[in-house]
């Protein structure tokens, strides 16, 4: 195992586009960090030069103390799993699994018994003499991880390897892999665009955009701390709903006041917005936004009923909202509908540039 360090990592393609600006993060030894982001913004970049299947324009990658931007992919010593799974189509599972170690000579009984142990870690012992297209997407997907995890690696990197399987499967696949990265105890840098992967998963997010890191957080901070409006909106599902509007004095209170919309701010915020600029946005989670059917500036659209609760969009004026109600709620397209939200469960958000400026309340 080993800590990976990036340091002011840049990629510049031929084309004079810009891939990574400058990334620099550390992480830890043991631990599962996972680059999120929309496609174009930079992860599978980055991980490809930790692989070294990328060269950086600038900067430098290191594990532990040992400098490995300047070498090879064979010598830096890593594992990776690839979104497709790249298994040998002519080779049975017990081959696939045996290439690696033969690469590095190690004798047939040392590689008969590191098999047995992965394989039975993995649940595929009885596949061994099988090949990858007899084999379903879960079991190929297994078979990918095997192949990586039979020789000792510094550093485990994944490439969106849950992306080809259905949803159920997926959500499998994913208890298997905390519980993996639990028993192996390596070093697993993760690259997803889906936010419940990174969610669960995850010790720490790295969010990115257009090649620039927005946020490096636990997963419980990315979502009731974003950084900025780009990872506020982009982290949950549905996404945070955003209020342009100002902040008030009146009286002792300080309120944010947008058209159709105004809350009052507790005082366990009132410190933090010393200086704020009076244009804000304001950031409310769909699951903080309360409705109240019957009289009201909000109009119902559409209600999406999901057994255990529903997600229900709406007009306040010109803005459209999306709030998490009961699954029992009587809302209705066409229904009218009073809309609130609790002053210690808004973000803001510097209208320019995007800053956070409070989060949520402690609860």
């Amino acid at each position: 195992m080993s800590s990976v360090h990036l340091k002011q990592l840049r990629m510049a393609f031929p084309d004079g586009t810009v891939g990574l600006h400058g990334l620099s993060l550390d992480i830890a030894d043991g631990e599962f960090l996972t680059f999120l982001g929309p496609s174009g913004s930079g992860k599978t970049t980055t991980l490809r030069m930790i692989a070294g299947l990328e060269h950086p324009s600038a900067g430098e990658i290191w594990f532990g103390t040992r400098r490995v931007d300047l070498l090879s992919p064979a010598d830096r010593n890593v594992a990776m799993v690839f979104q497709n799974y790249a298994l040998y189509p002519h080779m049975t599972v017990r081959r696939n699994l045996e290439y690696p170690l033969r690469k590095r000579g190690v004798p047939r009984g040392d590689r008969a018994s590191r098999i047995a142990e992965v394989t039975a870690l993995l649940k595929i012992d009885g596949l061994l003499d099988r090949r990858p297209r007899q084999l379903s997407g879960g079991q190929q997907q297994r078979v990918a991880l095997g192949r990586a995890m039979v020789r000792p690696s510094e550093v485990f990197l994944l490439d969106e390897p849950l992306s080809n399987l259905d949803a159920e499967l997926r959500a499998h696949m994913r208890a298997e892999l905390i519980q993996l990265h639990r028993s192996l105890g390596r070093t697993m840098i993760y690259v997803t665009h889906d936010q419940m992967e990174a969610m669960t998963m995850s010790t720490r997010i790295a969010v990115l955009s257009q090649g620039r890191l927005q946020q490096l957080a636990t997963p419980h901070e990315v979502y009731h701390a974003p950084a900025n409006k780009f990872v506020a909106t982009f982290v949950g599902s549905p996404a945070m709903n955003m209020l342009v509007g100002r902040l008030e004095l009146a009286g002792d209170v300080l309120r944010f006041v947008s058209e159709h919309l105004t809350v009052a701010l507790p005082d366990c915020r009132r410190a933090e917005l010393h200086g704020a600029p009076a244009q804000v946005a304001a950031g409310i989670r769909p699951e903080d936004l309360r409705l109240t059917p019957g009289e009201g500036d909000g109009r119902v659209t559409v209600v999406e009923r999901a057994g255990h609760e529903a997600v229900v969009w709406l007009t306040l004026g010109r803005q459209r909202l999306v709030a998490r109600a009961a699954a029992g709620t009587p809302a209705e397209a066409g229904t009218a509908v009073a809309v609130s939200v609790d002053g210690g469960r808004l973000h803001l958000f510097a209208e320019e540039g995007g800053q956070r400026l409070i989060g949520a309340c402690p609860a």
